[in-house]
């Protein structure tokens, strides 16, 4: 059920979609200007010793001869880290600057949106209220950098095992037998991998997003939630992994990678959403599928145009009410600094 209401939820929010795809590609011209000078000598290095040349025969090799396609890439891979470690000491100011300006920077920051997302998306569920993607990023900076800091040390413990997979697949991918094969268990390891990572993020996120809570606390809580439900949350962590791989690996590879301004963002949108509902499930709380259903995970789908006058059951008078005192709140907020700026304006 958390799959489905997943789905149905992220087709009815797909115009978040494009709000987020405009924050990554503004993202992404910002750092390509910041640290265009920074990443040069490590680029000018790796074009000089041929591993550009390598990385477009690894992408004809796809369309080509998809079998030579993993001991490619393994060779590849192998020659970079030859290069990169074998002149080290000349670019070493460059690879940290890398590091920090096109790794750490942009995580926090692409994290800092998925919290911003979860917020949006929670107010959406849980009240049916639609919150302008901009104001709420202002609105919940500081908790959306506590969260990436969170996030990005939560993050780094499933980095190295992936590093160390990748690092063994290097040394047993020989030929092409043992690439293909090495390169099917890498990847269903992976895929093992950043499914419980899905799992571990379900109820933390939306423990943080609905308690305002740190980081800390969201993540203790989050994992006991998590832990209780373990084999059902896994699962379905699995299968919505499968989803993303599915949907990210053919729009890429039908659209010669173009197709992903599209998909990616739409990857967070949809994890937002899921944690969302699989939290919100996992606690028994109702939330709006549509304008005019709320779901109820004890009882499941109930329409409120079933019900008027004194037959509408207890569980959306509450959400009604909710609704109503959380948009007085906001429309106060609006009121408030509409005053504020005709006041300034004087």
């Amino acid at each position: 059920m958390s799959y489905k209401n997943t789905m149905k939820l992220f087709a009815s929010n797909f115009t978040l979609v494009w709000k987020q795809a405009l924050y990554l590609v503004l993202c992404l011209l910002f750092f390509v200007l910041c640290s265009s000078t920074v990443v040069n000598p490590i680029i000018n290095l790796l074009r000089s010793n041929g591993v550009f040349a390598e990385c477009k025969i690894i992408i004809e090799t796809v369309y080509n001869s998809p079998s030579e396609f993993a001991l490619q890439l393994s060779n590849t891979l192998k020659h970079t880290v030859s290069v990169i470690f074998g002149n080290f000491s000349s670019i070493s100011w460059s690879f940290v600057g890398t590091i920090l300006l096109c790794v750490v920077v942009p995580y926090i920051l692409v994290q800092m949106s998925f919290y911003n997302l979860s917020s949006i998306l929670y107010q959406k569920l849980t009240m049916n209220m639609n919150v302008n993607y901009l104001q709420n990023s202002f609105q919940t900076l500081g908790k959306g950098l506590r969260f990436a800091f969170a996030s990005l040390v939560i993050g780094l413990p499933f980095i190295g095992i992936i590093v160390l997979l990748l690092e063994i697949y290097l040394m047993l991918a020989t030929n092409v037998l043992n690439s293909i094969i090495g390169l099917m268990i890498l990847s269903l390891l992976i895929i093992i991998i950043y499914s419980f990572k899905i799992a571990l993020y379900t109820c933390f996120t939306g423990y943080m997003v609905q308690n305002n809570s740190s980081a800390t606390v969201a993540f203790g809580k989050g994992f006991v939630m998590t832990f209780k439900h373990y084999w059902k949350t896994m699962s379905i962590s699995i299968v919505m992994m499968l989803t993303i791989i599915f949907i990210n690996g053919f729009i890429a590879l039908f659209t010669f990678f173009s197709g992903l301004i599209v998909t990616i963002p739409a990857t967070f949108v949809m994890l937002a959403i899921f944690y969302l509902v699989v939290y919100l499930n996992i606690k028994g709380d109702r939330y709006y599928l549509g304008n005019n259903v709320i779901f109820n995970p004890a009882q499941h789908t109930i329409k409120q145009d079933n019900f008027t006058g004194t037959d509408i059951p207890e569980e959306i008078k509450e959400i009604q009410v909710q609704t109503t005192v959380m948009k007085k709140k906001s429309s106060k907020q609006k009121t408030k600094k509409t005053k504020s700026k005709t006041k300034n304006t004087k």
